[in-house]
């Protein structure tokens, strides 16, 4: 009997304490110091409150252009997708060899004991139709007539002679009113063709050829050949 009583009594006292746990120690009881088992189980046991912290500035910037970014990025994707599968060889290229020379002089003439080196004059028409390589994700077309051949010193040589850039507002005043093509019946070349020794003379093995860029807004950079046309330097300098 005496230790049922033990239990109902230590019962009673562990619910009384624990409920008064969750109220405020009275003022009677902060004055005592707060030895007290009720203001401890008080400072253990009171109920924590939650406030909710706004955003600062710095991390609602940080949102907005994160998924501003995202966005422009998005786009821009669809942007190269659009156009990723379009021919880019369509183009109608022919080029027409006017005139061949070969000299034989210094490379750089203001600079003495320097050996002779061989110069190529040529001249040559070029007639293109661009106009479908011109879209709306089109920026820019770089052309570029290019001038390949083979000699005993040199397995591989390439030489440019001459280019041209074309934008997108000019491709109107550049093509021709009825045929909407580039024509130009002799062209010289823009750039000296100089071997590195004496290779040109009675070559007749080189390759003139087109070459072209299309920069796009957004996209890859592809390098396009097409027109070919091959022909020789005479046998004696002129």
């Amino acid at each position: 009997t005496r230790d049922r009583h033990t239990l109902t009594f230590l019962h009673i006292f562990t619910i009384t304490s624990a409920s008064t746990a969750t109220t405020e120690p009275s003022q009677r009881e902060r004055e005592k110091g707060g030895t007290d088992l009720t203001a401890a189980l008080w400072y253990h046991c009171r109920p924590r409150r939650s406030f909710a912290k706004m955003h600062t500035f710095l991390t609602r910037a940080n949102g907005v252009f994160a998924f501003s970014f995202s966005c422009l990025t998005s786009v821009t994707f669809l942007c190269f997708l659009s156009t990723q599968f379009n021919d880019l060889s369509c183009p109608d290229v022919a080029i027409k060899i006017n005139n061949v020379r070969i000299h034989h002089v210094q490379q750089f003439p203001h600079l003495r004991h320097t050996d002779k080196s061989d110069f190529g004059n040529v001249t040559f028409g070029l007639e293109a139709d661009l106009s479908c390589l011109f879209n709306w994700n089109t920026k820019e077309l770089f052309l570029y007539v290019t001038a390949e051949y083979e000699t005993p010193e040199n397995e591989y040589n390439c030489i440019t002679l001459w280019d041209l850039i074309m934008l997108r507002e000019e491709a109107n005043s550049l093509l021709d009113d009825t045929s909407d093509k580039i024509m130009s019946t002799n062209i010289h070349a823009k750039y000296p063709f100089f071997d590195d020794g004496n290779g040109l003379r009675g070559n007749k093995n080189v390759t003139l050829s087109l070459n072209w860029n299309v920069i796009p807004t957004a996209g890859v950079l592809p390098r396009i050949q097409s027109g070919k046309q091959t022909f020789g330097f005479p046998d004696n300098y002129w």
